[in-house]
């Protein structure tokens, strides 16, 4: 059933997997192109954090665009749009038009990703659904790994890696507009009231602020800290390729154990990890290893990248079906938010501290996040086992779309007895 459902649409998930790949190797491609323009730590983390504005905003628009004239017409609008902002930035070299581009990026990637999605979401049945979107996360892994390595195809210094990656954007086209496959449609999700989702589930919506601060301040800056210290490309594509390796490797594993046991351990032991782990690059660059350094990015992707699939699943234990969709919607705008700040705050630590500051910062942050699970653990309680959801998997490019069909999903057996009754919430 599931090759059967996956060979008609092999040219869509091509299409998903060369807009990731575009999507990794431009965001390290920024970093370091903007150290070697001499932009301070400052600007930089105001560039990548556009970024995260640009998304939410996309996350907001995209789907009145796309009830108004369509799937395939707002695909390739803001397909071509990404092309141009990318080409722009190698032409006008200056911080503030590369932040106005940056959020313009992340304005089309968000609709990008919630056109296919959706696309994806329409083809799949009930019976296929689960596993297609587990393929699809898996390829969404890998594609943001290889998005690295590409950096090694040119200099950064030049204009050929800002052309190849229009070049893949404007690729992800060609098959995706030749599918045969009714548009599906988007629905908008109700509004969320975010003051009532804190009440609901403190940890998890601290869980997925701070994720997003994380990734935000690694991936924004990771780039640039490799660049300071003196790598060159081909060491910067695995310095950052090791932390994509790192999460695709242990998020499965740590998903599982956390359905085994109360979840709010799991992010506990997770955070304490993601905390410890991120002491081992700047002990690397005290001792001058490049490997060790390496395997420092290895943990911080394993035990930090992992934490948005941990929060948003305790989000969803505490739940009821009806309120799964506007849930997501939430999720999705304070992962945003934590992505804008994280940059700032970590960029403007390097340089008034250090530059060994940004790991000083995620570890921290993962710590933060650990005090929290460790006082929620001793305030409530645990939920029963059977009464949690299966931990959902979710990777650094999935939009709203995908992560609102997850969560249904995830809460699909239910029965409607259980759907027709208020539930006591524990957190």
């Amino acid at each position: 059933m599931i090759k059967q459902t996956l060979f008609p649409i092999w040219s869509l998930l091509f299409g998903i997997a060369i807009i990731t790949m575009a999507s990794a190797l431009q965001s390290s491609l920024i970093g370091i192109r903007a150290a070697i323009e001499s932009f301070d730590t400052t600007a930089t983390g105001l560039i990548m954090s556009a970024y995260y504005l640009g998304f939410i905003l996309g996350s907001q628009l995209v789907p009145t665009w796309v009830k108004s004239v369509g799937h395939i017409r707002v695909f390739a609008a803001v397909a071509s749009l990404a092309s141009v902002t990318i080409l722009m930035q190698s032409v006008v070299v200056n911080p503030w038009f590369w932040m106005l581009m940056r959020m313009g990026t992340g304005l089309c990637y968000a609709g990008l990703f919630i056109v296919t999605e959706s696309w994806l979401n329409d083809i799949a049945t009930n019976n296929t659904r689960g596993r297609l979107f587990s393929i699809y996360i898996i390829e969404i892994w890998a594609s943001q790994t290889m998005g690295q390595f590409l950096l090694n195809v040119s200099s950064p210094s030049g204009y050929g890696l800002f052309i190849l990656t229009s070049v893949l954007i404007s690729l992800a086209l060609v098959p995706l507009l030749l599918v045969r496959t009714p548009s599906p449609t988007i629905l908008v999700p109700e509004k969320l009231n975010i003051l009532g989702l804190i009440k609901t589930a403190p940890l998890g919506v601290t869980g997925v602020t701070i994720a997003g601060v994380t990734s935000g301040a690694i991936l924004g800056l990771g780039a640039l800290y490799a660049q300071r210290m003196g790598m060159n490309v081909g060491k910067i594509s695995l310095f950052i390729g090791a932390s994509y390796i790192g999460g695709m490797l242990l998020q499965w594993p740590i998903g599982k154990l956390s359905d085994r046991q109360d979840r709010r351990v799991t992010i506990l032991w997770v955070g304490i990890m993601g905390a410890i782990g991120a002491f081992i690059v700047p002990l690397g660059a005290s001792m001058k290893s490049e490997i060790v350094m390496m395997v420092g990015m290895f943990f911080i992707g394993a035990f930090t990248f992992p934490m948005y699939s941990l929060a948003s699943s305790h989000i969803n234990d505490q739940l009821r079906p009806e309120q799964i969709l506007s849930a997501s919607s939430g999720m999705i705008l304070l992962n945003g938010i934590g992505g804008i700040f994280g940059p700032l705050f970590a960029s403007a630590l390097m340089d008034l501290v250090r530059i060994d500051a940004l790991f000083w910062f995620i570890s921290a942050m993962n710590l933060t996040v650990a005090l929290v699970a460790l006082y929620r653990i001793n305030y409530q309680p645990p939920m029963i086992i059977e009464d949690q959801g299966d931990q959902i998997q979710v990777a650094l490019a999935v939009s709203p779309v995908v992560t609102a069909e997850m969560l249904v999903e995830a809460d699909s057996s239910i029965s409607p007895v259980e759907e027709s009754h208020e539930v006591e919430i524990k957190l």
